[in-house]
């Protein structure tokens, strides 16, 4: 026996990889385009060099649709492999509870053994996958492809909901196999009767005119009108088990669809969840001791040092000197971030003009926005009014709550 087996996961995901580079290419296409568009050369040599680009970027734009259509014609493949897989799984179901009312014994007792459901096998390690391809996108792409799973699921979701159950369709369908079954057995009974020697010669009264080659009606013409009529129901009751059985099979395509969203979004909750690494304290010693108060509190938490060319500023300046060395910020908490206070946010009264900064302990999604715990601290200062550099005072835990778009704030997460 010949095993056909498809990797879906793999395949999946080479699809979504076909899409992120098909989205670069469109990206780098459209960036090009505007720069040469936009270079100060005017002349003769200007219009012929800007007419051959835009040949070639029509050619690139043709190579970048057939690239959309392969990566959806991969992605189709494996949903209608992980469909068939699970209908697959449902037969076996099916068998399985079929040889256990024959008190057969099952897997292992010594008896019928059943191989996997799994027969096209979707991969096992599909959860390790996702964990693997989330921790290694950007925050930015994490919250995207968060939403997008989301917004999947709902639309899968009432798309199950507003169609009949598996148990209903699957109740259905058999009763129509029982209705053929008997029809079969009236249609055999039929047409034994049909060739049965003594109708083809008794003939119907009052006698009637046939088109059969026998000048007048026989029983036997009845039997085989009886048999015509069967052929019919039966056939119309093979359309409605045929569209019943088309209804299960995208049930069953939807149901698997949702099952893996559901698997990818445990494995990107699970990776949110485990937030931006805490890769603190500043090194080296001096330049930790050069922060005072809330960024010498939260240096120790994380390594700043990239800062500003290896001199971390004020605590509302941290963004920018983040993204200037390369790190990742948003406006999304996450755990393990860097939450940055600028002195006009409207969500904590902070210095105006040094602003301040906390450590994201844990990050809780509410209606409207998140509950931010952050453990925090504040500047001591001598008895001359001036801050003390290498130290902090009134170390504390709180909970801050963040709205959607709020102002003045951002987190710092790591370097991609």
């Amino acid at each position: 026996m010949t095993i056909i087996r498809m990797e879906t996961e793999r395949v999946d995901g080479v699809a979504r990889q076909l899409e992120q580079i098909n989205a670069a290419i469109s990206q780098e296409m459209e960036i090009l385009g505007n720069r040469i568009h936009s270079l100060n050369w005017q002349g003769e040599g200007a219009d012929q060099f800007r007419a051959e680009f835009d040949a070639l970027l029509r050619q690139a734009s043709d190579i970048y649709e057939e690239g959309i259509l392969l990566s959806q014609r991969v992605k189709r493949e494996a949903q209608e492999w992980v469909a068939a897989d699970s209908l697959g799984a449902s037969h076996f179901r099916d068998l399985k509870r079929i040889l256990e009312n024959l008190n057969l014994v099952m897997a292992g007792g010594g008896g019928v053994t059943l191989a996997s459901a799994q027969i096209l096998g979707a991969s096992t390690n599909a959860n390790a996958e996702y964990l693997q391809e989330y921790r290694k996108m950007s925050w930015k792409d994490k919250f995207k492809i968060e939403k997008k799973i989301q917004d999947e699921l709902s639309s899968t979701q009432k798309q199950l909901a507003e169609m009949k159950s598996t148990d209903e369709l699957q109740t259905e369908i058999n009763a129509i196999d029982a209705k053929i079954v008997e029809l079969e057995r009236k249609k055999a009974e039929a047409q034994k009767k049909a060739d049965a020697l003594l109708n083809k010669v008794i003939p119907d009264w009052p006698l009637e005119r046939d088109s059969d080659g026998v000048p007048w009606r026989v029983r036997t013409d009845d039997y085989e009108d009886e048999v015509v009529e069967y052929d019919r129901q039966i056939q119309e009751l093979q359309t409605q088990k045929q569209a019943l059985q088309g209804d299960l099979s995208s049930r069953q395509q939807l149901e698997a669809h949702f099952a893996k969203l559901q698997q990818q979004q445990n494995a990107l909750n699970q990776v949110i969840g485990e937030g931006v690494p805490s890769d603190g304290p500043t090194t080296p010693k001096w330049l930790h001791n050069q922060l005072a108060g809330c960024t010498n509190y939260v240096a120790e938490k994380r390594d700043v040092s990239d800062f500003g060319g290896g001199h971390p500023g004020d605590a509302s300046d941290w963004n920018n000197q983040a993204e200037s060395a390369g790190y990742e910020f948003g406006e999304r908490p996450a755990k393990g971030a860097i939450m940055v206070f600028e002195g006009d946010n409207n969500v904590m009264r902070v210095d105006k003009d040094a602003g301040h900064v906390a450590y994201v302990e844990k990050v809780e999604k509410v209606d409207g926005g998140y509950k931010v715990s952050v453990s925090q601290a504040d500047t001591k200062y001598d008895s001359k009014g001036n801050f003390v550099r290498g130290t902090y005072v009134n170390k504390r835990s709180s909970m801050i709550f963040v709205k959607d778009g709020a102002k003045g704030v951002s987190f710092i997460y790591g370097k991609p």
